[in-house]
């Protein structure tokens, strides 16, 4: 999953049968191609996993992996949780506790992942006197040039479609 850290919206997410590097990096991508032009992705928080973390070094302590790569070649920068410590990663255990209870009551997915961003109450979220869904606080939290950027580059984009 990619969750935006702020309103707990997820960025983009998948059920895939095994937790590698390429499925890591297909998720940030996806974030990338959908949100990218709305706001820099600037930083990733992971768990020490072997997908996104080179367990090994060679003797000068460097090690290369796939995920970190991507990383640097999109300018994020890599924070890694504490080791044994799943509070430093609490919002996406949270998710993932809501995710393996809730998950059995829709058909598929992107149902679940719609009912998640868009219709479910998020309790940390309550803004003044109601309580919001995370893609009412994803939008409502974003800055006003990030929406405004948004907006022009869909219109770029729309304007260059029809002609």
């Amino acid at each position: 999953m990619v969750l935006d850290d702020s309103s707990r919206f997820i960025l983009a997410g998948g059920e895939f049968s095994a937790a590698t590097t390429d499925n890591s990096i297909a998720l940030l991508r996806m974030a990338l191609d959908d949100f990218g032009e709305i706001r820099e992705l600037k930083k990733v928080i992971t768990d020490h996993g072997s997908q996104f973390f080179a367990n090994k070094s060679d003797k000068n302590g460097d090690s290369e992996c796939a995920f970190g790569q991507f990383l640097a070649e999109n300018r994020i920068k890599h924070i890694l949780a504490r080791v044994k410590h799943p509070q430093t990663n609490g919002k996406i255990e949270k998710w993932f506790h809501t995710y393996e209870k809730s998950r059995k009551l829709f058909d598929n997915f992107d149902k679940f992942l719609n009912w998640y961003n868009s219709i479910k109450y998020h309790e940390s979220l309550e803004e003044k006197h109601y309580l919001q869904t995370p893609e009412d606080a994803f939008w409502s939290r974003l800055p006003n040039s990030c929406k405004l950027n948004l907006l022009l580059s869909r219109m770029e984009r729309d304007f260059n479609a029809a002609r």
